[in-house]
This record gives structure tokens, C-alpha cells and sequence, in this order.
């Protein structure tokens, strides 16, 4: 039941941040917004343990998604995983 109700959280924000800021509305802008400096802390890490070619393929192309699709997406693994606890989910 708890991981249902945190989906249903989710499936919320992710609603509210697509009626909010809109539906095409950028992941990275959104990141950038909420704090800069760990979006950037977080980039040159990344980039100075596995290379910047590395980040340029799999992360640049996520944080151009739209920013309603985390939340939705997380929302779906958690009532997935509730989905296969019958009872306990």
C-alpha cells in the first residue's frame, strides 16, 4: 500500500509540473533552477570519472525529456514492483 500511495504522489507532481510549467518543459532547465551549482558538481564528476563522452550520450539527451516524465516514470517502477507484491504492494 505505501509504495501504491507514493506512486499516486508521483503521478501527482508529475501532473503538476506538466500543467504548471507546461508539458515540454526541459528536465535540465528544471535541475538547473532548483540548484546549479549540483547539476554542474555533478556533470564534471561524471565526466571526470567515466568522460565527457559519456555524459554528452546518456545524460544530456535525459535532461532534454520533458520534466513531467521523472516523477511518472518512477511513479510506473514503484506500481510495477506493488504490482508484483500481491497483498504488500
Amino acid at each position: 500500500m505505501v509504495l501504491r500511495t507514493l506512486a499516486f504522489i508521483l503521478f501527482g507532481a508529475a501532473f503538476c509540473i506538466g500543467f504548471f510549467m507546461g508539458w515540454g518543459y526541459p528536465l535540465g532547465q528544471m535541475l538547473y533552477g532548483v540548484n546549479a551549482s549540483a547539476l554542474a558538481s555533478r556533470q564534471v564528476g561524471l565526466e571526470r570519472l567515466v568522460g565527457p563522452a559519456m555524459w554528452n550520450a546518456a545524460f544530456v539527451p535525459l535532461l532534454a525529456l520533458p520534466a513531467w516524465g521523472l516523477p511518472a516514470f518512477i511513479g510506473m517502477v514503484l506500481m510495477i514492483i506493488a504490482a508484483m507484491r500481491p497483498g504488500r504492494g
